[in-house]
């Protein structure tokens, strides 16, 4: 169960010095193709901390051709996770911890923004067996030791957008993660980390297996849940398959099956994607999509994390089944 304390950070003195702890806020302005990332991770055993701010709103191979682009590797560790300001020109309140934060950013080339995430939900703790069906035949967390604690959020977010001097309101439902443990990066495992929402009575989350070198199909379902009408249901099932340009998903179709019995069904398209790579040993090949739920137009995000060793080890099969 996450409590308001786990908001701010969980280390501890003689935690592991590759101890990370992870914020990420995604937010939208869907009408003008527009998908943000906020994205801090702390090291705070090594006092240093990543912050990454991209701005999407095309579909190309290249992070840097996206339309706005600050990452800065070694920031000084925040002394708190719930209120703080980095030198990039982020800041972040949690005037209620877990279910409301403000954040702001002033950044270069006439780029900033005020955003309010409001939650939708209590946080959904993927670890915990009275709230994920699946979390009690796992052994060990749901992904690996960096998901020692972690959890989703579906916010509402309000505010203003202002990329290159043009203002974008910003009303949107986007679903967003914290988590805490010891991050080794290197050699992390495959996974796709999946989300749609199609206004405050309806999101789904799941995050799953997947070997992309060998198969368009998702892997083996880890995490999930049905937000709908207030009530979180976790997901006990998932089946979807993907088409790929240059191993990027474009789209593919998507079902899901929660605690209730209830199967939802979805296909989706992306609209804008890169690959991310926030941290170097790993990409993330980040896909913004839009998403339909029987006639219901919704949007959200994939990220198909893969590792540099992955990638590596399976050069030649990716290079056979999606070209170089």
């Amino acid at each position: 169960m996450i409590t308001p304390q786990d908001a701010d950070f969980h280390f501890k003195p003689d935690s592991h010095w590759q101890w990370v702890e992870t914020l990420a806020f995604p937010f939208a302005v869907p009408e003008a193709n527009i998908n943000g990332v906020i994205y801090v991770l702390t090291r705070p055993m090594l006092g240093v901390c990543m912050c990454d701010i991209t701005l999407m709103d095309r579909i190309t191979d290249l992070w840097e051709e996206q339309a706005y682009v600050d990452n800065q590797q070694h920031l000084p560790c925040p002394k708190s996770l719930l209120e703080f300001s980095l030198p990039n020109g982020l800041s972040l309140k949690a005037t209620r911890p877990l279910k409301h934060y403000e954040i702001q950013y002033d950044g270069i080339d006439d780029t900033r923004f005020k955003l309010d995430f409001v939650a939708l939900h209590e946080p959904y703790d993927c670890n915990d067996p009275a709230m994920d069906p699946l979390a009690a035949q796992r052994n060990g967390p749901a992904w690996d030791s960096s998901w020692s604690g972690h959890y989703e959020a579906t916010y509402r977010i309000t505010g203003e957008l202002v990329l290159r001097g043009k203002r974008y309101a910003v009303d949107c439902v986007e679903t967003g993660d914290r988590s805490w443990g010891q991050r080794p990066e290197r050699d992390n495992g495959t996974m796709i980390w999946w989300h749609a929402g199609f206004g405050d009575d309806l999101t789904v989350h799941l995050f799953t297996r997947h070997d992309i070198a060998h198969s368009n199909d998702f892997g083996a379902l880890v995490s999930g849940y049905v937000l709908d009408n207030g009530q979180v249901h976790g997901l006990v099932s998932a089946q979807g398959a993907q088409e790929y340009r240059k191993a990027v998903p474009m789209g593919g179709q998507l079902a899901v099956t929660d605690v209730r019995g209830k199967t939802l069904h979805f296909t989706y398209s992306t609209v804008n994607s890169c690959y991310w790579a926030p941290y170097p040993s790993n990409t993330y090949l980040q896909a913004s999509m839009r998403v339909n739920h029987n006639g219901r137009i919704g949007h959200g995000i994939q990220q198909l994390g893969l590792s540099r060793a992955y990638l590596g080890r399976h050069r030649d099969a990716l290079s056979t089944r999606y070209g170089g």
